[in-house]
C-alpha cells in the first residue's frame, strides 16, 4: 500500500478511536445496572480499540484489507447491542422465528471468521495457499454485514411511531451506515483481488463520522430529530450531480487513455466538450432547477410545501412596503404565485355589479386584448363554495362559468377565490409553473390559507379607503354647514331688506343702498355657489316612462346657451323608466365636464342609440383623455378630481344616479383622444306609453305618468 494511503488511514483510525473512547466513558458513567447500557460501553470501547489498533499499527497492515479478530469482536459487540434492542420489540410470528434463526446464523459466521482470523493473521505476510482462505473470509464480511442490515431493518420499524423508538433509529442509523459501507468495501475488495485501496483506509474516518449519530441518540434519547431543510437538501444533490459528473469526466479520460495518438487526445477533447456543452445548457435552465426542486421535494420529505418557509416568506413579500415594492394587491399577487411557484397571476377584486374586475397582475405577459373582468355568475357561483378551480380538470364541469379565453390560454392553471368571513373579495389566476403539474391536497390547503389571508388584508385595507372617505364626507358635511350659516345669514339680510322696502320704497336713498346690497348679495351668493357645487339626490325618488330622445332635445339648446356647443346625433324610439330630474342632472354633470376638458369652441357630440335592448345615450368630448390607471383607480373615488376646483363628486354622482335607475356608465378614454361616457338604461319592452286620453303621445312630447 502506499505511504500516502497509509498515513490517511492511520490519522482516520486515530481520530475515531478518540472518540469512540470518549463516548464510551461517558456511557459508562450513567450506564447502571442495566444491561442494555453495558454492552453499549463494550461495544464503543471495542470500536475504540480495533479503531486504536489501526492507527498505530497501520504500518505493519501492508496490503491485508482485514483487520482480523479486533473487527470480529467488535461486530460481535455491536451485534449484542442489537440483539437488547430486538428482546423488548413487539413481534409477530414469523418475526419471532426468523429473528433468532438470523442471529444465530450471523452469530455462527462470527466463530467462522475468528478461525479464518486466527489462520490468515491479520496484517501478517500470508502465503499464497492462505490467500483463497482470506478472499473468502471477505465474503463472509459481506454476509454478515448483510445480516446485520436486515436485524436493523427490524429495529428501525420495531414502533408504529418513530418517536416511540428514542435514541433506538439514531443507533439503527450509525450502525447501518457502517455496515453497508463494510459490505461494499469487502465486495469490491472481493471482485477486483484487493486491487482498490482507497476504501479500507477511509474507514477510520467512515467510523469517525458515525460518532455524530451516536451521541445525539445517546445524549438527548431521540428527542432531537435529524432533519434537513430543503435548501440543504437541494444543495447537497446539486453537490451529489457535480460529484456524477467529476467522476463521468475521470471516467471517460481513463476510458480514452489507451486510444491510438492522435486519435486518443481528438477523443478525450470531443467528450469533454460535449459535457460541458450539456452542464452549460441545463444548470442556468430554471426548467431544470424546478424540476429538481420538486423531485427532491417528493422522495426527500413527507409535504410538498415547508409551511414555517411559506408562511414567513409571504408575509415578508406582502410586508415590504418600501419604494419599488407596489401597492398592497400587486404585492399580494406576487405572494401567493411565489407560494405555489407560478409563473405569474392576475388578481381580480369583486366590483360593485358583482363581477370580478381585473386589479393587479404580476409577470403575466401584456396581451392585445387585455382581460378585464370576469363573469358576475361565476363569482357567485365561487362565493358559497369556496372552490378553486384546476382550469384543466374542472374545465368540463364549470366550462359554462369560465369565460372562453381561459380554456384556450396555456398560461391559466388554477383560479382560487379570496374569501373573507364567507364573503368574496376577489380571485386570483394563477398561470402555470416551469413544470407542469396537477393540484393536490397539499395545494389547495395551502392556496386556501394564503387566499384566506389576502382576502383578509384586501377587506382590511377597503375598511380603511372607506373609513377615509367617510371623514372626508365628514369634513364636507362640516363645510356645508358653515356655508348654510353663511346662506342663514343671507336670507335674514334679505328679508330684512323686504320688510323696510314696504316702508321705504319711495325714498331714493333706500333704494340706492338696495341696489347696493342686492348687489353685494349677489356677489357673496355667487361666490357661495363657486366654492359649493350643491350635491343633488342620488336615490330615484320616482320613476316615470320618460322618452329620452325628446328629453335630450328639450336639453340641447338649453345647454348650448348655457355651457357651451352640444351636438345631438341619433334617437332613442322607446321608452325608459328613469327619474327625470337624477337622469338631467346626470347628463347635464357629464356634458360640463367634456366642455370643461375640451379647447374652447370644440363642441360636445351626444349620439343616441338603442343596443341589445337599453337605450345608450354616449358623451364623447374632445379633451385630453384619460389613462387606463386613472379610470381604474381615481374616476370613480368621491374627492379624486384633477381640477383645481372641483370636488371630485361628478361622475362619482353620475354613477350612482344611473345604477339607481337600473343602468350602468361605461367609460372608454385614450390620453390625446378625448373621452366617451356611455350611459345605459333599459327600454320600457311594453307597447307605446299612452297619455291620460289614450292616446299614444308624439315623440317631442315627454310623458310624466309615474309607475310604482
Amino acid at each position: 500500500m502506499p505511504l500516502i494511503w497509509t498515513t490517511i488511514g492511520s490519522l482516520g483510525h486515530a481520530v475515531a478511536a478518540l472518540l469512540f473512547a470518549s463516548l464510551a466513558i461517558l456511557t459508562s458513567r450513567k450506564a447502571g445496572g442495566q444491561l442494555k447500557q453495558q454492552l453499549l460501553v463494550i461495544a464503543l470501547a471495542l470500536t475504540a480499540l480495533w479503531s486504536l489498533r489501526h492507527a498505530l499499527g497501520g504500518a505493519l497492515i501492508g496490503e491485508t484489507l482485514s483487520d482480523g479478530v479486533g473487527e470480529t469482536m467488535r461486530n460481535a459487540a455491536w451485534l449484542a447491542v442489537v440483539w437488547v434492542h430486538l428482546r423488548a420489540a413487539p413481534a409477530g410470528r414469523a418475526s419471532r422465528i426468523g429473528r433468532p434463526l438470523v442471529i444465530g446464523a450471523l452469530v455462527l459466521l462470527l466463530a467462522v471468521e475468528i478461525a479464518f482470523d486466527l489462520l490468515v493473521g491479520g496484517g501478517a505476510r500470508v502465503s499464497a495457499a492462505l490467500v483463497q482462505l482470506e478472499r473468502v473470509s471477505w465474503l463472509l464480511r459481506c454476509v454478515f454485514a448483510l445480516g446485520g442490515l436486515v436485524l436493523l431493518h427490524g429495529l428501525s420499524s420495531r414502533r408504529e411511531k418513530p418517536t416511540e423508538a428514542g435514541g433506538d433509529l439514531w443507533v439503527a442509523a450509525a450502525l447501518a451506515f457502517m455496515w453497508a459501507y463494510d459490505f461494499n468495501h469487502y465486495m469490491l475488495a472481493w471482485a477486483t483481488e484487493n486491487a482498490v485501496v482507497a476504501t479500507g483506509p477511509m474507514r477510520g474516518f467512515v467510523v469517525a463520522l458515525l460518532a455524530i449519530p451516536l451521541v445525539v441518540g445517546l445524549r438527548t434519547g431521540g428527542e432531537r430529530r435529524l432533519a434537513l431543510s430543503r435548501p440543504v437538501a437541494l444543495r447537497l444533490v446539486s453537490a451529489g450531480i457535480i460529484a456524477i459528473y467529476l467522476v463521468s469526466v475521470a471516467l471517460l479520460v481513463t476510458m480514452t487513455r489507451d486510444v491510438t495518438a492522435p486519435f486518443g487526445r481528438l477523443v478525450q477533447l470531443s467528450l469533454l466538450f460535449a459535457l460541458a456543452v450539456a452542464v452549460l445548457a441545463l444548470v442556468p435552465s430554471a426548467a431544470l432547477r424546478s424540476w429538481l426542486r420538486v423531485e427532491i421535494t417528493k422522495h426527500f420529505f413527507a409535504h410538498r410545501y415547508d409551511y414555517r418557509a411559506v408562511w414567513l416568506g409571504f408575509a415578508q413579500t406582502v410586508g415590504r412596503t418600501g419604494e419599488g415594492q407596489g401597492p398592497l394587491g400587486e404585492r399580494l399577487t406576487r405572494a401567493i404565485s411565489e407560494v405555489v411557484q407560478a409563473r405569474g397571476a392576475l388578481l381580480f377584486l369583486r366590483g360593485p355589479e358583482g363581477a370580478l374586475i381585473r386589479a393587479h397582475d404580476w409577470q403575466w405577459p401584456a396581451d392585445a386584448d387585455p382581460i378585464e373582468t370576469l363573469p358576475a355568475a361565476l363569482a357567485d357561483r365561487l362565493e358559497p363554495t369556496g372552490w378553486i378551480l384546476d382550469i384543466a380538470t374542472d374545465w368540463a364541469s364549470h366550462g359554462e362559468l369560465l369565460p372562453a379565453w381561459m380554456e384556450g390560454d396555456a398560461r391559466a392553471w388554477v383560479l382560487a377565490p379570496l374569501i373573507h368571513e364567507g364573503r368574496l373579495a376577489g380571485a386570483i389566476l394563477l398561470a402555470a409553473p416551469t413544470v407542469t403539474r396537477r393540484i393536490d391536497w397539499e395545494d389547495l390547503d395551502v392556496l386556501r390559507v394564503v387566499c384566506g389571508e389576502a382576502a383578509a388584508l384586501i377587506s382590511e385595507a377597503r375598511s380603511r379607503e372607506a373609513l377615509a372617505e367617510a371623514q372626508r364626507f365628514e369634513e364636507f358635511n362640516r363645510r356645508f354647514a358653515f356655508i348654510l350659516h353663511d346662506l342663514k345669514n343671507l336670507v335674514s339680510q334679505m328679508s330684512l331688506l323686504a320688510s323696510n322696502a314696504e316702508r321705504h320704497a319711495h325714498n331714493p336713498d333706500f333704494r340706492a343702498d338696495m341696489v347696493l346690497t342686492l348687489k353685494d348679495t349677489v356677489a357673496r351668493m355667487t361666490d357661495l355657489l363657486g366654492r359649493l357645487d350643491r350635491p343633488g339626490r342620488t336615490r330615484a325618488s320616482g320613476l316615470i316612462e320618460l322618452r329620452v330622445g325628446a328629453l335630450l332635445r328639450a336639453l340641447q339648446p338649453r345647454w348650448a346657451s348655457g355651457l357651451g356647443p352640444v351636438e345631438l346625433s341619433g334617437d332613442i324610439p322607446g321608452a325608459v323608466h328613469a327619474d327625470q330630474e337624477n337622469l338631467e342632472r346626470a347628463l347635464g354633470h357629464l356634458v360640463k365636464n367634456g366642455l370643461e376638458a375640451s379647447s374652447p369652441g370644440a363642441p360636445v357630440q351626444v349620439e343616441l342609440a338603442t343596443e341589445q335592448g337599453k337605450a345608450v345615450i354616449r358623451v364623447r368630448d374632445q379633451g385630453c383623455g384619460m389613462s387606463a390607471e386613472f379610470i381604474r383607480d381615481e374616476l370613480f373615488r368621491p374627492f379624486s378630481s384633477t381640477k383645481s376646483t372641483g370636488f371630485g363628486l361628478g361622475v362619482h354622482e353620475v354613477r350612482l344616479l344611473v345604477s339607481a335607475m337600473g343602468g350602468a356608465l361605461d367609460v372608454d378614454s385614450t390620453p390625446g383622444s378625448g373621452t366617451t361616457f356611455t350611459v345605459r338604461l333599459p327600454l320600457i319592452k311594453a307597447g307605446p306609453t299612452s297619455t291620460p286620453d289614450g292616446s299614444s303621445p308624439p315623440d317631442d312630447h315627454m310623458p310624466m305618468r309615474r309607475t310604482a
